[in-house]
């Protein structure tokens, strides 16, 4: 696993030891991020960071900021090496949590760009959009969700999010969700 392009294009990061992080594959990671485009200047959130390498991605291809959350010790480990890797450690921010302590209790400002690759299966990335509606000072309109699942998991609706875009690569789907203003939120 390495970073595909940017700053620290060619870099290697660690890979997890265990079977229960599972990171997102190169080419997935390559499609996703020519799709975003430029990310100079974002702030990001890799939610369910495992690894770190979306939202590392993210920093060596020009984003300012990337917050890191995890529950597991040793996904966090995992990360933290990672970051040392990519050189990013005055840009990231990586905390053990639940990403819905961490968005209330860490992230400052509106970030621009989300990452949510939960475990397959679970209902981590529904509960992570219906926590995110409340947070109107740091999830402003216009913010991108971007949710990596299995093909075959149903999409989570909720409002105030609308599905954008959706990719599928073998067997992984990638599902762009799009923070609605709050005045469309009301009238739906």
């Amino acid at each position: 696993m390495r970073i595909i392009a940017g700053t620290a294009r060619g870099r290697r990061l660690k890979s997890p030891t265990s079977n229960s992080i599972r990171p997102t594959g190169d080419r997935v990671r390559e499609s996703l991020f020519s799709m975003l485009g430029d990310l100079k200047g974002a702030v990001v959130v890799d939610a369910f960071a495992g690894t770190g390498a979306l939202g590392l991605e993210a920093l060596s291809r020009g984003a300012e900021k990337a917050y890191f959350f995890d529950v597991s010790k040793e996904a966090i480990e995992t990360i933290e090496e990672n970051v040392r890797r990519v050189d990013v450690e005055q840009r990231a921010t990586v905390k053990r949590s639940d990403f819905i302590e961490g968005l209330v209790t860490t992230v400052t400002g509106t970030p621009d760009l989300f990452f949510f690759d939960p475990p397959y299966g679970s209902d981590r990335a529904a509960r992570g959009l219906e926590a995110m509606i409340g947070q109107t000072e740091t999830v402003t309109p216009g913010a991108l969700v971007v949710w990596e699942s299995g093909v075959d998991e149903e999409l989570p609706r909720v409002a105030g999010f609308e599905v954008v875009d959706e990719r599928e690569y073998g067997t992984t789907r990638l599902v762009f969700f799009r923070r609605l203003a709050y005045d469309d939120v009301n009238r739906s």
